[in-house]
């Protein structure tokens, strides 16, 4: 039995249908219970970070664990209290979610976190995978609105280039580490780094009009996600990833490492918009 935490996210959801496609025996935590599809392998627990008899419970019977949780000012603390219940019901292998960049020398809050979430599993002499991706490209997905009415994507971003990398790739490598025996690192990326202005024009190419990076100020982004009503500590998290980015240091590109994990090549950026064309279609 494997568990996944945050089962219904960004990647959570993938790496559920991975493995449940695999035929692997699934448990999906998740805050809301999901009484859904009655899917094959899939079972939906109702869990939540801050109740550890919630998680003990969900943990029971498991010998695998993919642990996913948010970006989040406890999110150290959320995870801990997970693998805690792991140790404690014998789970024998977890693979973490982490970020490109977590290490002992991270200048910014969201690898330093992960850092420390590592140390702590290494530590408990439990075998692990600590999977670090780059910016996932669905984040672009949260300019769909503006492309439709402005032909645009705001971002602080520069001219730094990323090596943006799919969700569903992070996914697939998640699955593939988790039922591996041992300890690993895996460092994944996309196949190219673009700058955003290079992302708005493979998008505009694709959909037959252009689309431009607005490179707004840090301050700009700010007050724009505060406005919004984005949590205080997760909007200066972002503010600090994208100097790191504008800075030049999300270029790197280890795409390689995807097709060695899955035997699937690492999905190209023009593939994922080809995938959500429909989406960024003006509206009528």
């Amino acid at each position: 039995m494997i568990v996944i935490t945050g089962a219904t996210g960004n990647v959570g959801q993938h790496v559920v249908n991975e493995l449940a496609a695999q035929g692997q025996a699934v448990r999906a935590l998740t805050r809301q219970p999901r009484l859904e599809e009655g899917r094959p392998n899939v079972g939906w627990v109702s869990a939540d970070f801050e109740d550890p008899k919630s998680l003990a419970s969900a943990m029971q019977g498991a010998d695998r664990l993919v642990l996913i949780s948010p970006a989040h000012r406890r999110m150290a603390e959320h995870q801990m209290a997970v693998v805690e219940a792991a140790l404690k019901a014998g789970i024998k292998k977890i693979a973490k979610l982490s970020g490109l960049g977590a290490g002992p020398d991270a200048p910014i809050r969201l690898p330093q976190k992960h850092h420390a979430i590592e140390q702590a599993i290494a530590e408990s002499g439990i075998d692990y995978s600590f999977v670090r991706p780059n910016l996932f490209m669905q984040v672009l997905l949260g300019s769909v609105q503006s492309v439709q009415t402005d032909g645009a994507i705001y971002a602080p971003a520069g001219d730094g280039r990323i090596s943006f990398i799919d969700a569903r790739d992070v996914a697939r490598v998640l699955a593939a580490e988790v039922q591996r025996e041992g300890r690993s690192i895996v460092e994944i990326t996309g196949p190219q780094a673009l700058s955003y202005a290079e992302v708005a024009r493979t998008l505009g190419d694709l959909i037959g009009r252009p689309v431009q990076h607005v490179n707004v100020t840090p301050e700009q982004a700010r007050s724009s996600m505060l406005s919004m009503g984005m949590d205080s500590w997760l909007v200066e998290a972002f503010i600090e990833l994208f100097e790191v980015y504008r800075a030049g240091h999300g270029a790197t590109v280890l795409s390689d490492n995807v097709k060695a994990c899955t035997d699937v090549a690492a999905t190209s950026l023009i593939r994922f918009f080809s995938d959500h064309k429909g989406l960024f279609a003006r509206a009528a």
